[in-house]
């Protein structure tokens, strides 16, 4: 029997040789090896790492008690579900289809408006600024929860269109270079103007570690290449 869970605001996923976890409380990753951890199978429900033998939960090894102590320490384990949760792994749709092209993208001023763009920049922009992580990722769950079903089924070519305008326009405000998290928040907000709600995907690579998020509805990525975001294990999906 599970004796222990994740806490509600972490997220958990295995690149590799590594286990990742996600504190979006503070706003942080760490990455632990994953064989050091795989005796959590007998103690947390859903954990991704299977050991050789999970029976034995009432005497775990030193080894494990030890892991035990650092997350429960961190505040990444809780004793009971709730206040934690399953620590089963998110299940994020594989990305096959790119929105728009660089043709498109330079076609895109025809689409949207210059005011909504630059108010879903700005809006972005102070969330990141003023807020803390937890309570940004908490607004973008909470609005789809509550918009998201009464959204009409994605108009692929209105989709395109939106998404060429707002990457047309974002050169003359901000850089989208190593600005994912501003980049994609400002076309979540962009994109909920006109009723459309996609995805926040935010994905973990190791060797190097590397942490990066894009926007993305169903296996279609909006502002980013199939081959790029390949390359990361999804760890939450707002």
């Amino acid at each position: 029997m599970a004796r222990y869970a994740l806490a509600d605001h972490v997220f958990v996923c295995v690149n590799g040789e590594h286990l990742v976890l996600l504190d979006v409380k503070e706003d942080r990753y760490w990455a632990l090896e994953a064989s050091a951890t795989s005796g959590l199978g007998a103690l947390v429900r859903g954990w991704p790492v299977k050991g050789a033998d999970e029976t034995n939960a009432d005497a775990p090894t030193a080894e494990t008690q030890a892991a035990i102590d650092v997350l429960r320490g961190r505040g990444l384990l809780t004793d009971s579900v709730p206040p934690g949760k399953d620590a089963t792994p998110v299940v994020a749709t594989t990305p096959a289809r790119e929105l728009i092209n660089d043709s498109e993208q330079a076609a895109g001023a025809r689409a949207g408006s210059w005011w909504g763009f630059v108010a879903a920049s700005a809006q972005a922009k102070i969330a990141l600024r003023t807020r803390a992580f937890e309570r940004v990722i908490r607004r973008v769950r909470e609005r789809k929860a509550t918009h998201g079903p009464k959204s009409p089924p994605l108009d692929i070519e209105r989709a395109r269109e939106l998404v060429a305008a707002f990457m047309h326009r974002r050169i003359f405000l901000f850089s989208s270079k190593n600005e994912c998290l501003y980049d994609s928040l400002a076309l979540l907000e962009y994109l909920a103007r006109f009723g459309l709600h996609a995805d926040w995907v935010f994905g973990v690579q190791t060797r190097p570690f590397a942490a990066h998020c894009w926007v993305q509805l169903g296996d279609i990525v909006f502002n980013d290449t199939v081959e790029h975001v390949s390359g990361y294990t999804p760890i939450m999906v707002v």
